[in-house]
This record gives C-alpha cells, structure tokens and sequence, in this order.
C-alpha cells in the first residue's frame, strides 16, 4: 500500500498513481470507519496519471514524426501538380484527403465518452471537431494533453494510428512508384529526388511508431524495449512490402499494381471469412490496410486478430516470392534503364535488406509476445474469459491447477465489498 496523503479537512486517500498499470485501474482507494470500507477518488477530476519519461518520448517522437510525415506529404503533392504528373498526383491527393476524412469523422462521430455526450451533442460540435482535426490542430491538442497535463493517451494512440494506415502506407507505395517510373528520368525536377526520398521515410517511421503505440495502448504493463523492438519492426515490414510492390508494378507498369493489390485483397477478405474473429461486413474494411501491413498488435491472442499472424506472414512470404520471380525475369528491363538504373538497383538492396530484417526480428518480437499474450476483449483483467484452448471449462482464464493449488481463493469473502 502506498502512504495516505492528507488533505485540509477531507479523509486520507492513497497516493496518486504513477505507473501506466496503478492508472490502468478504476483510481479508488478505500477509508476505514465505523461503517466498513468506502470508495474514494484518488486524484481531482482533470488530473491524470503521470506518464513515464520514455512515453513521453514516445509521444513526442510521434508527433515530431507526425507533422514531418504530413507535411512532406503535402509538397510531394505540390511538386506532382507543378511538373503535371496527374496520375501520381491524383493518387497522393486522395490519400491524403481520404485519410484526413476518415479521421475526421472518428473524431466527429466515434469518439463521444459516452452515450449522454453523444447525445447531447450538436451538429456544430461535430463539424468544430471534424475541423479542428481536418487542419492537424486537434493531434497537437492531444499531444500537449499527453506531455504536460498528464492526460490520457488513447486518443492520441488512435489518431496516429488513423494516420499511419490510411496515409504514410499508402503515399509509400505512390511515392515509391513515382520514384521507380519518373524520379529518376531527364524530364523530373532535381527536388524531385531528395524530396520523394525523405517523405518515403518519414512514411516508414510513421508506421512503425503508429503502429508500436498501438501495441503500447492495448497493455498495461509495456516496456520500452519491447515497443522500440515493435517500432522497427513494423519499419520493416511496411518498407519490404512497399519496395517491393513498387518494383513488381514498376516492372508490370500499367496495371501490375492494380492486380497485385486487388489479389491481395480478396486473399485478406477470405482469410477474414475463413477466421471468423470478426464479421464479414468488417472484415470487407480491415482487409485494406492490411493489404501493405499487419495492423492488430502481436499480444493479441491468435483467435482474436481478423487475419492471424502466421496466415498473413505465410501469404506475404509466398507472394514475395512470386514477385522476386518476376522481377529476376526482367531484369534486363531494369538493366535498360539509362536514367533510373541505379534506383533501381538501390531498391532492390533496400527491399532485401527490409526483408531479412523482418524475418530476422519477428521471432524474438514474437516470443516477446507470447509470454504477455492477452485478449482482445478484456475490459477488466479479472474477466478475461473465452470459448477456446486458452481458458477453462469453467470460462476462467486460470487453469484448473492452480484454482486447485490455492493460487486463486474461490471463497466470497466476508462482509461487502466496495462497488466496481
């Protein structure tokens, strides 16, 4: 227990929570008096837990990350428009307003506390908050929340994830195509180059950090290792997936990508209708993003991701495969290249290098895992209970042994207890 703190004329109350597991909880403590055991509030309304340093870090990283990511993203758009490149240009603008629309609507419609706010909200409140997220200003408010006012970072965990599926993965692969089929060549700008190159890897790191965040939101007990662990990782997993289609639809140009994306995605949404975790109509969405990445987090149980790890990793090993095929096929189509041979050439490098990083690093990752595997569903850690190999007869997620063992008291105890 920690020591009480005493406040002028009010009962002592537990200290305040300083880790991400005390905050976790409902913050109740308990008072003895005469009448038993009472609930009371540990910290004033307003105030939050205290974050570590290192997500602090984190969360300063990410938003540093974030405004590099989108505003790169917005010259790449302006450089298209100038020299005329309409194909690449209308992709990366729909990328990017596609993913700012979708975030804005989350925070319009889906992000209410709870039902009575919902309720009570106007249709002015709702376009204020669409705005406000529309024009970025909403990721900073929740960012100087997160650092200096100690607020929740659920929020911000979900508006940088919105961002690094729905925009950094997709403007990657566009970008990436551009710089395959026209960077290189005598007709592109020399900005054209360097500028590609930078928002191409300010897109990776938004990836791996959104989607390490992520991992980091759905535990209460996360390490800073382990997250850092994660953030690579996803790094190379989006660049290995990316580089490479670049090169297959550099190759196959004009509708190599089309095809590859399109096959893919019918093979997620059968993987999704053969899984059953979540149903169908959901999984028609999820299958998107998950065309160029992995979304779900790694400690979750294997029933509860919509495409289970080993069945996604297992497609995209054979697909990379069938690409890598056909790019070695046409290699002296890439040798023919005058201009862009040496980009050529340096994506190939990158693309192997991102792949044998991923296959290198996701065993430890997922060994990591394993050993703080948890349910997608909990909502209170005492409840985690399923229909499956990993809970008992009974639904409890304890094993018979130790129930029997006396780890776990099946008793009620005396006397009542406080209200959850």
């Amino acid at each position: 227990l920690k020591p009480p703190l005493h406040r002028e004329g009010g009962p002592s109350v537990s200290a305040p929570p300083t880790t991400t597991q005390d905050a976790a909880a409902p913050c109740l403590a308990c008072m003895v008096n005469g009448q038993g055991w009472l609930p009371v509030m540990l910290v004033d309304e307003g105030v939050g837990p205290v974050l570590p340093k290192w997500e602090k870090s984190v969360v300063v990283s990410a938003l540093i990350v974030h405004v590099a990511d989108v505003g790169l993203d917005i010259l790449v758009i302006l450089l298209f428009f100038t020299s005329a490149q309409w194909g690449f240009l209308l992709g990366s603008a729909g990328v990017v307003l596609g993913a700012w629309v979708v975030s804005g609507l989350y925070v319009s419609f889906g992000s209410s506390g709870n039902a009575a706010g919902a309720a009570s909200d106007t249709g002015r409140d709702r376009a204020q908050r669409f705005l406000l997220n529309f024009t970025q200003v909403q990721i900073f408010a929740e960012a100087y929340r997160c650092i200096f006012q100690g607020g929740e970072t659920d929020y911000f965990h979900t508006l940088r994830l919105l961002e690094a599926l729905l925009e950094a993965a997709p403007n990657a692969l566009v970008q990436l195509y551009a710089l395959a089929l026209w960077a290189g060549t005598s007709s592109a700008p020399a900005i054209a180059l360097p500028l590609l190159r930078a928002s191409v890897l300010a897109s990776f790191l938004s990836v791996g950090l959104g989607l390490a965040m992520w991992e980091q939101k759905v535990q209460f007990r996360a390490s800073c290792a382990y997250i850092m662990g994660v953030a690579l990782l996803r790094g190379f997993e989006v660049a290995s997936r990316t580089i490479t289609l670049a090169l297959f639809s550099g190759i196959m140009h004009p509708y190599g990508l089309i095809w590859v994306v399109a096959i893919d995605y019918a093979i997620m949404v059968v993987i999704v209708a053969r899984h059953r975790s979540v149903h169908l109509t959901y999984g028609f969405f999820v299958a998107i993003p998950l065309v160029l990445v992995s979304l779900e987090p790694f400690v979750w149980r294997r029933q509860d991701h919509a495409v289970p790890k080993d069945s996604y990793y297992g497609v995209r090993v054979l697909e990379s495969i069938v690409m890598w095929v056909f790019i070695m096929k046409e290699q002296s189509t890439i040798d023919s290249q005058v201009d862009s041979y040496p980009l050529w050439i340096m994506g190939e490098v990158l693309a192997l290098t991102a792949t044998l990083g991923l296959y290198c690093l996701l065993p430890f990752v997922w060994r990591a895992a394993r050993r703080q595997e948890l349910s997608r569903d909990v909502d209170d850690w005492g409840d985690d209970k399923g229909e499956d190999d990993y809970s008992g007869s009974d639904g409890s997620y304890l094993s018979g042994n130790e129930e029997e063992g006396g780890l776990v008291s099946t008793e009620e105890p005396a006397g009542e207890l406080p209200p959850e």
